[in-house]
């Protein structure tokens, strides 16, 4: 019995031993940041029996465990992905915001501003040509505002799908990690029912996990031989021994130039279940945010350029044209104008050229009629068959009806744009009342060219020939009556604008994005507070506590010592028996 009894005290040293090396642990990784607080697990040994008593055996090891709550895990892997995901959106404004710069003197609200100044400077005199260049310098400085505007834009879109590209590299680097860590620890724990064995390796995949939660959204399952399965909402990304990799995907915008990078799941080609994290992020600073701004500044842009051409190409300047050729080529000179690629689709109407004859002062006016018919639907019961096509007038027909206007020549170009020309030197020509839009769609007498925020820009002939600056309505240099419509263009309600002015517009489409800036910068700030919170919790529970494994530490020192005075006590006791 004083053998049994030795043995006890034995095991009572080993557990002792083994507490203090496992406290050691935990003090020295106090500042390990990932690191979980390991505990000791003792248990009874199993009773002898010598004779007929039962007798204790003493204490033996039952292995080791980490202090964590995986629920609490769980949630704080949540809270992460969404305070990452709110955080990369509230960046994402954060970036547009200074872009923008309004109330600035660099914004476009203030570009805008200048420009119809200049506008109205010319009113108050109209024979001064310094005037007419100002309009030309101002509106230059503000096509220049909305294209660096709109390329700073695409540049951050650029940007964000070159993260999304990396953000695909990192999850495949992550999984593959945790999938070894999952091999690993299943090899040391399989059949082990004496707590969490491989708790170094558990520390790692935790870390792992926690790294992989800040760029997606991820659900796991831990199995009982301690391997981890990994989803990404409805996508397996680590199913027991299997791991499926992530790729990137390029798909068209039909918003921009830009390709959108889109991680998928093999091999189904999906696109990844993402639904927070950074990379939801990502894509809703890039696609919804920025895309969505991009979106509303070319409307703005498109707006401002058929609005002002609409009212400018009814207009004459202080001088006619000898020769003119349009900004915008048509897909083919023999399709009808409202189908012929035109960005903007001219309407049945008519508009008017003017013949000036220098020498003579007479002017003679001309009707130009645009007569088209839109594609229609075949009129089927079944609905079923190809529609009718838009029929009307081609630009080979409008060249044609503008050579039987006497002084003037028009013909079209290789690239298919129209050229009108003055048949002597004594000859000028002008234009007045296009009801019908073609003149803005083919850029003649415009003075913006282009078709949105990348592309907006002036005339060269407004730039080169300010006294082409179409402020008078019933003649060359006769009035500025066509300068006061265009003045009064930033508060008028415009159809194309929803019946607003193109001020409103744009003053409404910022007012919108800080409104949408600050209730995400809101929504980050208590996803933060809220995982902070729950790291609180994590901490209380995982953290180490020097004061907590101080305590531990005399505990377990104390038990060895007394161990050891009972192992002294047995060695007495059988000196005592031999001597005998």
């Amino acid at each position: 019995m004083l053998f049994s009894s030795l043995q006890m005290a034995g095991t009572s040293l080993n557990a002792s031993t083994v507490g203090i090396q496992v406290t050691g642990q935990n003090l020295s990784n106090v500042n390990t940041p990932g690191y979980i607080r390991e505990r000791l697990l003792l248990e009874t040994a199993s009773p002898y029996h010598p004779k007929n008593m039962t007798l204790g055996n003493g204490v033996q090891v039952g292995g080791v465990t980490q202090m964590i709550d995986t629920f609490l895990e769980e949630r704080l892997r949540n809270s992460f992905s969404d305070a990452n995901s709110s955080l990369q959106q509230s960046d994402v404004y954060t970036q547009l915001e200074t872009l923008l710069g309004e109330l600035s003197i660099n914004d476009i609200s203030t570009s805008l501003t200048s420009f119809f100044n200049a506008v109205d400077n010319v009113l108050n005199q109209p024979e001064n040509l310094s005037y007419r260049q100002m309009v030309a310098g101002e509106g230059e400085s503000l096509a220049e505002k909305i294209n660096k505007t709109a390329q700073s834009i695409l540049q951050m879109q650029i940007d964000l799908n070159k993260q999304v590209e990396t953000v695909a590299s990192q999850i495949n680097e992550i999984t593959a990690q945790i999938q070894s860590l999952n091999v690993e620890v299943s090899r040391i724990e399989a059949g082990n029912n004496g707590g969490n064995q491989a708790v170094g390796l558990r520390d790692q995949r935790y870390a792992a996990l926690t790294e992989l939660s800040q760029l997606i959204n991820i659900r796991t399952y831990e199995n009982e031989n301690g391997v981890v399965s990994v989803f990404c909402g409805s996508d397996p990304l680590i199913v027991e021994g299997t791991r499926r990799e992530v790729v990137v995907r390029y798909d068209n915008d039909s918003n921009s130039t830009l390709n959108l990078a889109t991680i998928c799941i093999e091999p189904s080609q999906n696109k990844l279940d993402a639904s927070s994290g950074r990379l939801f992020g990502m894509y809703q600073g890039r696609d919804e945010i920025l895309g969505g701004f991009a979106k509303q500044l070319n409307q703005y842009a498109h707006a401002l350029i058929t609005e002002f051409n609409k009212i400018f190409t009814s207009g004459q300047g202080l001088t006619g044209y000898d020769s003119l050729t349009s900004f915008e080529a048509v897909s083919s000179a023999d399709a009808p104008l409202n189908a012929a690629g035109l960005a903007d689709t001219p309407l049945n109407g008519a508009f008017q050229i003017l013949v000036n004859n220098k020498a003579s002062g007479k002017t003679t006016t001309s009707d130009i009629s645009i007569s088209l018919t839109p594609s229609q639907k075949k009129d089927d019961p079944f609905g079923v068959g190809n529609p009718i096509p838009a029929t009307g007038t081609t630009l080979r027909e409008l060249a044609d009806s503008l050579n039987a206007v006497d002084g003037i020549r028009a013909v079209i170009t290789n690239d298919n744009r129209l050229q009108i020309t003055a048949e002597s030197d004594e000859i000028e020509f002008s234009f007045a009342q296009d009801s019908s839009g073609i003149l803005a769609a083919i850029g003649i007498n415009t003075f913006f060219t282009g078709s949105d925020a990348t592309t907006i820009g002036v005339n060269a002939v407004m730039k080169n020939d300010p006294s082409k600056f179409a402020a008078s309505k019933n003649g060359i240099a006769a009035d500025t009556k066509n300068g006061e419509l265009l003045a009064n263009m930033p508060e008028t309600s415009l159809q194309s604008l929803n019946n607003q002015s193109i001020t409103q517009y744009f003053r409404n489409i910022y007012d919108s994005t800080v409104q949408k800036a600050g209730t995400i910068k809101a929504i980050a700030a208590g996803d933060a507070a809220y995982y902070a919170s729950l790291e609180s919790q994590k901490q209380s529970i995982s953290g180490v506590n020097i004061d907590e494994e101080t305590l531990q530490l005399l505990t377990f020192q104390r038990a060895y010592q007394a161990s050891a005075r009972y192992v002294t006590t047995i060695n007495a006791m059988l000196e005592t028996l031999l001597g005998m």
